[in-house]
């Protein structure tokens, strides 16, 4: 029984950990958009890119 709530308390840490990470891509690519002058890089390119695709946004987000 143990183990089972170890794993469930890893497996919600993983979850809000990636939550957080597409969150703070979200918010990275919207202030971008706010930019006009901005220039499009290859990282705003996969930012945009990881808001369908979470598992990359969840990445990104910490970058």
């Amino acid at each position: 029984m143990k183990t089972a709530a170890i794993s469930v308390l890893l497996y919600l840490a993983i979850i809000i950990a990636v939550v957080y990470g597409w969150v703070a891509n979200l918010i990275a690519v919207i202030q971008a958009a706010q930019h006009p002058g901005i220039e499009i890089t290859t990282m705003l390119v996969l930012r945009v890119i990881g808001i369908p695709v979470p598992v990359l946004g969840a990445i990104l987000g910490y970058f």
